[in-house]
């Protein structure tokens, strides 16, 4: 008995070759395309007790339509977790990027207009949210129950 096997070339197996590519060709490399952001504006975000709203209008927070500032220069800022207001409505805090700087933003005062306690995150994800987890403590994460960072502070 004869056995037979077929193995095909190697121009074969690798595919035709493109002929409209030379090596001579002067290779092109493809570069980061910066597209220009229209200013981020997000849906009104009200209080458990009613009292309150936090919005994104134009790129900057306003809670109550006062304007919110964590920094001395008036840039836009991207917000990528929205405000959440803690079980009272007394306090509100949101993930943001300004400047290439990510930070965790919490006003715990809206009443007493306290000023914003700007926190800087090493590291944000897509799926990261905010979670109240105490009168002055938040969890950052994609669940309360796994969380990427946790902050707190006093009065």
């Amino acid at each position: 008995m004869a056995a037979a096997m077929l193995i095909p070339a190697k121009a074969k197996a690798r595919g035709r070759a493109d002929t409209s590519v030379h090596r001579d060709d002067p290779v092109q490399k493809q570069s980061r395309r910066r597209v220009d952001r229209a200013p981020q504006t997000l849906k009104p975000v009200a209080s458990p007790c009613g009292r309150h709203v936090a919005e994104v209008i134009g790129g900057a927070v306003y809670v109550d339509g006062r304007r919110v500032r964590t920094r001395v220069t008036d840039g836009s800022v991207l917000v990528l977790a929205p405000p959440i207001w803690r079980r009272d409505g007394r306090a509100v805090a949101w993930i943001e990027r300004s400047q290439g700087e990510a930070r965790v933003v919490v006003i715990d005062g809206v009443d007493d207009r306290v000023a914003p306690l700007p926190l800087t995150l090493p590291a944000v994800a897509a799926d990261d949210r905010v979670f109240w987890a105490g009168p002055q403590r938040i969890v950052i994460g994609p669940a309360l129950l796994a969380p990427r960072a946790v902050a707190t502070w006093n009065e």
